[in-house]
């Protein structure tokens, strides 16, 4: 009897922490956000810190590619499964371990001595961040009802993860300059170790699932593997060429399986992704878009840092200066629209955006070592960031 009295002890204990975590449930939003802020300024910051990682650690001229393409390959293919793997079982659980995963290869890739041990470091680092990016969205669908306030949550998430690609821009020339390119890691590494303790607080506890979760194995391998396939050809045909006897077996090879996970899809009775989801034209087309849009935004960061370094011949700092007003714009770019898009009509507003962004591509097309800054650079990040706020947010609230 005495053993019976003793058990609701620990039950009173889980309620008070549940409790807490009713209360701070409105800093889940900025967890989430926060978590792919990160992500983002790591990917970005190693854009900019790449011949300082290359001479430091003596890559050659072919490895210097992998120093970007091992995150972007692990990340991309590993999307769809991670995903997939949150909603059987457990958005949270799969987020948290997304964050540690992530903090400790970031940590790891920041003592690289070789190479090697670097590019597979930032492959194993990729992981975690593909466990993060689809189930933080997760959260926050499941959270919010649908309406103006899961709206204004995609807007404050995709304000987030637009302003990552810039700071981690201004971040990785500040460290540069002073205490390295390894701080970027570490940064990295500790930024996600304190958003893992705030998780476990602020992100409530969902019961599990009373059956067994069912994963559709081959639908995830062949997934994992046509997806990172043709990012493994479209990244080796820079160096090798998109019609390379090196290259299009890999492609070859990728759209098979992309073929073969479509049809494996249609017949397992819990399908990876339910091919149901695309007959939603809302949807369909939200998809593409977002993909035009964030290889949009992708290549105009890279482009307009390239410009900067290799053009004006701006040192990292001076480069992440540049990118200044971009950032700070954003900022307030991304709160105003968090607060009105959920009263506004969105088709107008991503025409909108896109042409605003096309004209942004347009004048930097004219920039040259002769062409001043406060001409177009200045002028079209200005016109960029409004593009982009108006295109890319209403985007992922379609979808």
């Amino acid at each position: 009897m005495a053993e019976i009295s003793q058990k609701p002890f620990p039950n009173d204990d889980l309620n008070r922490l549940d409790r807490l975590r009713l209360t701070l449930r409105p800093a889940l939003l900025y967890v989430v956000s926060f978590a792919q802020f990160f992500d983002i300024v790591n990917g970005a910051s190693v854009s900019v810190a790449i011949l300082p990682i290359a001479q430091d650690l003596h890559f050659t001229v072919p490895q210097v590619l992998w120093i970007l393409n091992a995150y972007t390959i692990s990340f991309a293919g590993l999307l769809l499964v991670s995903g997939r793997l949150g909603d059987l079982f457990g958005h949270r659980r799969m987020f948290m371990f997304g964050l540690f995963w992530f903090a400790l290869w970031a940590l790891v890739v920041s003592f690289s001595t070789s190479p090697i041990m670097f590019i597979l470091a930032r492959a194993l680092q990729g992981m975690g961040a593909a466990a993060t990016v689809p189930t933080a969205m997760a959260l926050i669908a499941t959270t919010y009802p649908a309406g103006p306030e899961r709206t204004k949550a995609f807007s404050i998430f995709g304000a987030f993860g637009g302003l990552g690609a810039i700071v981690g821009i201004l971040l990785a020339g500040g460290l540069i300059a002073s205490i390295g390119w390894v701080w970027i890691f570490r940064i990295s590494a500790i930024a996600a170790l304190i958003l893992l303790a705030l998780s476990f607080v602020v992100i409530p506890v969902t019961p599990r699932k009373a059956e067994k979760p069912k994963i559709d194995y081959l639908g995830a391998i062949t997934a994992t593997s046509g997806v990172t396939g043709i990012v493994y050809y479209i990244i080796t045909g820079v160096e090798y060429g998109w019609g390379n006897a090196k290259t299009i077996p890999v492609f070859v090879v990728a759209l098979a399986l992309i073929a073969l996970f479509i049809f494996i899809e249609s017949r397992v009775l819990a399908p990876l992704m339910p091919l149901r989801i695309w007959k939603l034209k809302s949807f369909t087309t939200s998809v593409v878009l977002a993909f035009v849009s964030m290889a949009k935004f992708q290549g105009i960061i890279y482009y307009v840092n390239m410009t900067f370094q290799e053009v004006y011949e701006w040192s990292p700092i001076k480069t992440a200066l540049g990118f200044l007003v971009h950032a700070l714009l954003a900022v307030v770019v991304f709160a105003v629209l968090g607060r009105l898009l959920p009263r506004l009509p969105l088709k107008p507003l991503i025409l909108t955006g896109f042409l605003l962004r096309s004209v942004t591509a347009l004048m930097f097309s004219f920039v040259d070592e002769h062409t001043s800054y406060w001409a177009l650079p200045f002028p079209a990040f200005i016109i960029h960031i409004f593009g982009v706020g108006l295109s890319l947010l209403p985007i992922q609230i379609t979808a």
